[in-house]
């Protein structure tokens, strides 16, 4: 039953932590939304309307089959938000779904207003993008973990998470509902669940789970769940301070003018000596202040590339699609963590691969082909192919698009799972 006690905006991750400056500015903009169990915030192909943070709610962003069939992406409560595409410049256009996973209340708001105060690059912008971030490691991760894991111990990590997002100890989950979040049988579930419940972990009762032991349901659970709650951790603890905002263009031409503004102001004492050495004295004085200047402005340049270095680093790394980059001959260099689990590999064994290794027999001439043309034409090029099994995965069609680098020594490579193999002659 849906407490009458309506929680406070600052139940909110995102809005606690907002400067006192900037959560005015949204305090009268933020309704108050009161959200039952099984409702659609939004589904695919709508059109964003509202920002969505959570407050006492669980919400599952779920991706749906042609066929009908549905999986959990990633699940959200009072850490984040909904409505990411906005976030990320989708112009509020979605290909997934939004649907509560328990009853509670959210605060929204309406689209238009969010990405206003986000424009304005201030500390919303940074929270917002430091969560989509953690979402992304979290959807990354769930892959690994519903290739590698068994279930009982996917069904560990996914109540911490749920845990996680809201107050207490309770969930309130069918089976079945767990069922369709994690993508496999109810009756796994069930089994998983007597487990849990024969340890002492959790009870369970007609859809209400109470966590008796959370230390060993997290000593149960698989390193996933660590991961992300690291992550979460690690960006929600970086501050905005931390990186480098609206500072002054280096200009070499004011640089002068700037260290002799400086110099006036420090209000130095000068030693009543001729004016040849009080000159000299005085170039000395500014030309320590220019260096000065350059060392800080170089400084900051520096600290800005090393925040993106690592903000685009984690972004290829858990990018949910794969990526190679090739060596002429055709042997892995690189390769993120999509690339390694498509082709079945350690990922830091990348380099003892040819990826020609990887494709069915009989689409290695057409790959050849493929290759040769791009590394000779240096022009982007795409063809499709068909991977062999592995231990995880059976054969599976890919659509490959591909370039060299700009010195004509790297063949690089994005590589989209498009179904199941189908019996046709290979092309490019």
């Amino acid at each position: 039953m849906l407490s009458t006690v309506a929680p406070g905006p600052k139940e909110n991750r995102i809005l606690a932590a907002l400067p006192a400056q900037e959560y005015a500015r949204l305090e009268d903009d933020l309704e108050l939304v009161a959200l039952s169990s099984g409702q659609f915030l939004y589904r695919p192909g709508d059109r964003i309307r509202y920002v969505y943070f959570p407050a006492s709610c669980l919400v599952a962003l779920i991706f749906t089959t042609e066929s009908g069939a549905s999986a959990e992406l990633a699940m959200t409560g009072h850490e984040g938000l909904i409505g990411f595409p906005l976030v990320l410049g989708g112009e509020g256009a979605t290909t997934h779904g939004a649907v509560t996973q328990s009853e509670g209340h959210a605060y929204r708001l309406r689209a238009e207003v969010f990405s206003w105060e986000f424009d304005q690059a201030g500390a919303l912008q940074h929270l917002c993008l430091a969560y989509i971030q953690a979402l992304m490691t979290q959807m990354a991760q769930s892959i690994v973990c519903n290739r590698y894991h068994p279930i009982d111990q996917r069904l560990c990590r996914w109540l911490l998470v749920c845990l996680d997002q809201q107050t207490g100890n309770e969930l309130h989950f069918t089976h079945e509902l767990i069922a369709g979040m994690l993508g496999v049988r109810r009756e796994g579930v069930t089994e998983a669940a007597r487990k849990l419940q024969a340890s002492n972990l959790i009870q369970y009762h007609r859809g209400h789970i109470t966590v008796t032991d959370r230390p060993g349901l997290e000593a149960r659970a698989c390193e996933c769940y660590k991961v992300v709650k690291t992550e979460y951790r690690r960006l929600f603890d970086i501050t905005p301070s931390t990186l480098p905002r609206h500072r002054a263009r280096p200009n070499p031409a004011n640089l002068r003018l700037r260290a002799e503004t400086q110099l006036q102001r420090e209000a130095a004492r000068r030693p009543d000596t001729s004016w040849d050495s009080q000159r000299l004295l005085h170039e000395l004085q500014v030309h320590q202040i220019e260096l000065e200047l350059q060392v800080e402005e170089l400084n900051q340049a520096y600290d800005e590339a090393d925040a993106l270095r690592r903000k685009y680093a984690d972004i290829y790394d858990f990018a949910p699609v794969a990526y190679f980059t090739l060596d002429l001959s055709g042997v892995i260099i690189q390769l993120n963590l999509a690339a390694a689990i498509l082709i079945g590999i350690v990922r830091s064994q990348g380099a003892r691969h040819r990826f020609a290794a990887f494709v069915k027999p009989e689409f290695l001439p057409a790959f050849n082909r493929f290759h040769d043309e791009v590394t000779g034409g240096k022009c982007h090029e795409e063809c499709e192919l068909v991977l062999m099994a592995t231990e995880h995965r059976p054969e599976t069609a890919v659509k490959i698009e591909a370039v060299v680098d700009e010195n004509g020594q790297e063949f690089r490579m994005v590589v989209m799972e498009i179904g199941n193999a189908k019996e046709e002659a290979p092309r490019s």
